[in-house]
């Protein structure tokens, strides 16, 4: 069933609705408890409705909270609608059953081919149809389509529920997200054997015109060619042997990688500017703001594995070298002791990490949510703000949090480290190997020295909370 456009209309990869607004930094999702297109639509027009009379009154283009809103949610959610058997309970009132009748009148017909009552205006616009184009008295009847086996979203299902196996949920959520975005043009519910080579190019024209960059539209495209992969090797497609999306994208691996922007290192300034200790503790003043940052800058890690740290992580070696053991990283090579760098400890990162387990934390940032399989968000968009904040950032360059891992794969290598040595401590993996088999490489110890190479311009003195 096609989807009306409404605002703030959201819809999980379960497929239930949910009510999303943005106020500020935060993006708050209300589940509607509903898969019912009608009832949700009905629902997020009500909660629309009190959203931009909430902005009026304020006089201010932004959102309200959901709490300035004053909505009981519990009594939103006492709609019921029940297709089949023409049941509709609203809150009563006849706005909100024209409302229902407007969306009927757009939406055609339901699910499973259960044709709704149509309004008046419906059936004026029928009766004249059927006037103006009588039908021909032995006309023969038309072809009925052909029976659906496999629809789409189904297909999509069970690929997803596969690929969880095998991909980080972060790749998961992206490739469900790349479906959505395909559903809005080729119709979910149609069997998958009718969708060809010419479906798939015109949503690429789609994705084109309404703005998308070519190396933006080739992973979505990529996302749907994995989904016929599976669809193919499981016989759920018999269309073609070929894969539909096959010859569709626009870049070839080699236009691919050159339009990929390498993070940039900062420079000894930008460093300085970004750790100056009276603004460095005044605007990065919360935990992870404060030491997500130096975490980078003085072990390499990757901001999802700073910001994930559990207190029990941060241990001792028998050897007396204090370190971070890395259980879960983006690649088996992340998987990793640390060793922490003489200026975190000097800083009091392992008294902070202390504290925060007497406290009966589990990790070291309790205070964030894990959103998409990582516990980053605020930082990482906290980080952003601060390149700004600071003069760092600028419009023609790629510096982020992972710009720390290029410095200090940099300096060791200018510090005389050899490659088995940096890759072990950032958590690397050469290309066409499959591990470090150094020995020498596992001592802590060695890798505490190469480590405290780390030499960088910034007060450590003046950084002390």
């Amino acid at each position: 069933m096609p989807l009306l456009e409404v605002p703030r209309l959201y819809r999980n990869r379960c497929g239930v609705f949910c009510f999303r607004l943005r106020s500020g930094a935060i993006d708050a999702r209300v589940s509607l408890r509903t898969k019912c297109p009608l009832t949700a639509h009905m629902i997020v027009q009500r909660l629309n409705t009190a959203v931009d009379a909430a902005k009026g009154q304020r006089m201010t283009s932004k959102n309200p909270s959901l709490s300035e809103l004053g909505i009981d949610l519990k009594a939103l959610r006492r709609y019921e609608i029940d297709l089949k058997n023409g049941v509709i309970k609203t809150d009563g009132t006849t706005t909100d059953h024209q409302n229902l009748m407007d969306a009927v009148d757009r939406i055609g017909m339901v699910p499973d081919g259960v044709p709704w009552p149509l309004t008046s205006k419906a059936k004026a616009e029928q009766a004249a149809s059927a006037v103006s184009q009588p039908t021909p008295p032995h006309a023969p009847e038309p072809a009925r389509p052909k029976a659906s086996t496999h629809t789409l979203d189904a297909v999509a299902k069970l690929w997803l529920a596969e690929r969880a196996r095998k991909n980080a949920v972060r790749t998961v959520y992206a490739k469900s997200r790349h479906f959505e975005d395909c559903a809005k043009h080729v119709d979910r519910w149609m069997d998958i054997d009718l969708v060809d080579k010419r479906t798939i190019v015109n949503w690429k024209n789609a994705l084109l015109a309404g703005g998308q960059v070519a190396k933006t539209a080739d992973n979505k495209l990529m996302s749907i060619h994995d989904m016929f992969e599976y669809a193919i090797a499981n016989g759920l497609y018999s269309a073609s042997p070929l894969n539909p999306v096959k010859g569709v994208f626009i870049l070839d691996k080699a236009q691919r990688k050159a339009k990929t922007d390498p993070y940039q290192p900062f420079t000894e300034e930008d460093i300085a500017k970004l750790f100056e200790p009276e603004a460095y503790k005044a605007g990065m003043s919360e935990p992870d703001f404060y030491w997500g940052p130096l975490l980078g800058l003085f072990t390499g890690m990757r901001i999802s594995e700073a910001t994930a740290i559990r207190c029990k992580d941060v241990k001792t070696a028998a050897g007396g070298v204090p370190h971070i053991f890395v259980p879960k990283s983006k690649t088996t090579a992340g998987v990793r002791n640390v060793p922490i760098h003489d200026a975190l400890i000097e800083l009091g990162f392992l008294d902070f990490v202390a504290a925060q387990a007497a406290t009966g934390h589990d990790r070291i940032f309790p205070a964030r949510l894990l959103i998409n399989d990582s516990y980053s968000k605020r930082l990482s968009e906290q980080m952003k703000h601060w390149l700004v904040v600071r003069g760092v950032k600028r419009a023609d360059d790629h510096k982020s949090f992972h710009s720390f891992r290029v410095n200090v794969i940099t300096m060791l290598t200018d510090e005389g480290a050899n490659t088995a040595q940096i890759m072990k401590i950032v958590g690397h993996k050469s290309a066409g190997s499959d591990d470090v088999h150094l020995g020498y490489v596992r001592e802590l110890p060695k890798l505490a020295e190469v480590v405290n190479r780390l030499k960088w311009p910034i007060d450590i003195a003046g950084l002390k909370p």
